[in-house]
This record gives C-alpha cells, structure tokens and sequence, in this order.
C-alpha cells in the first residue's frame, strides 16, 4: 500500500469512509434493482422463456465486490422475486408442493454460488496481501553478490564507479549490516600490549580460580 495515498487526519478518514460507505450503498441498490428488473422479465415473458439463470448475475457480483453475507441476503432476495414471477405468471402446478419445491431448490442452488463464489473471492485476496508481503520483504533484502575488487593491504572495496570505500562503508550501503567496533586478541596485543597482558592475567587468574 502507498503511504502517500493514506488518510492523513481524521477529515481525511471520515472524507474515505463517506465515499466507501456511498459507493458500496450505489452497488447494493443496483443490484436490488437488477434483481427486480430480471423479476419483471420473467414474469412478463412467461414460462417459455428462461430467466433463472440471469438470477445469479447480482448474487455473483455480491460476492465478488460485497460480502459473504450480502450474497447471502441476496441469495433470499432472488428467491422471493423468482417465486412472486412464478406465482403471478401463467405457471400451473398440479399441488403448490411443486412452486414450493422450486423455490426452495434455487435458494439451496442460489446461496450455494453465492457462498462459493464470496469464499473463492476471500481466499483470493488473501493469497494477494500475502503475495504482496511476501514482495516487500524480498525487497527489502539486501545481499552481496559477485566479485568484489578488495585491497589485500587496506582491505578497501572498490565500488561499481571505481572509487575505494573501507569495507565497512561499503557493506553498510548494499547490505542491512550495522557494524560494531572492536578489536580481537591479535590486535590488542600489537596496539595495545600492557593492556592485553592485564586482561591475559586477569583470564588465567579467573581459570585457575575455577579449577579450584
């Protein structure tokens, strides 16, 4: 996610919030719509046209780019509008056992898409954010690579535009390593002789005092 992008204050929150909560009421009153304007198509055409397949165009759509629960709202909604078509049209059943057996079978058949397809699009997104993540971590590492022209004296590393940098200079700026200075046995006994002579007697003086 861009950070630019993100709300800044709480006029700017409330200002994404307003157009979130607009846009997603647009989308549910279309589909509301939607639905009840395939209702009057298939009342209107009668039983010899097919409309039932068309019911499932708003249930899709809520699932993809609403909710779970929205696709289920209008899983039930689709099937009221489909059994007030049937109901009202020209369709004649021997016992309304039958109306009430269809209606009941394209609900079973209605959410069944809608659950399925809201599941798919759920799963879907997660596989992206951790797709996403997974791309900014790879980003954020750094590694070294290659041959690296280093002075056998100074151990400085000649750069990609032909200057020396010290080594740690050089690691720092392509790589996430910090360094810490120090200096090890060898160096402390060049530099530093009386200094590494205490620290030699003060290590053997511990070590006998353990062995006691």
């Amino acid at each position: 996610m861009n950070m630019e992008k993100l709300p800044k204050n709480y006029s700017e929150l409330k200002a994404v919030y307003h157009e979130m909560t607009m846009s997603r009421s647009k989308s549910i009153k279309a589909s509301v719509i939607a639905l009840l304007l395939i209702g009057l198509l298939d009342y209107f055409t009668g039983p010899q046209f097919g409309f039932f397949v068309f019911y499932y165009i708003p249930i899709l759509f809520a699932g993809w780019f609403l909710d779970r629960k929205t696709a289920i709202i209008y899983a039930f909604i689709a099937t009221v509008v489909w059994w007030t078509a049937d109901s009202l049209g020209e369709n004649i059943y021997t016992s309304d056992f039958f109306r009430y057996w269809n209606s009941f079978i394209r609900l079973l058949s209605f959410l069944l898409v809608g659950v399925l397809f809201s599941n798919f699009r759920i799963r879907l997104n997660k596989e992206q954010k951790l797709n996403n993540d997974l791309s900014k971590a790879l980003s954020e590492v750094k590694q070294l690579r290659g041959l690296l022209p280093i002075c056998a004296s100074c151990k400085s590393i000649r750069n990609d535009k032909g200057a020396w940098e010290q080594m740690e200079d050089y690691v720092k700026e392509h790589s996430d390593a910090v360094f810490s200075h120090s200096l090890c046995p060898s160096c402390m006994e060049k530099l530093y002789p009386s200094v590494a002579k205490r620290r030699k007697e003060k290590l053997e003086g511990s070590e006998k005092n353990e062995a006691k």
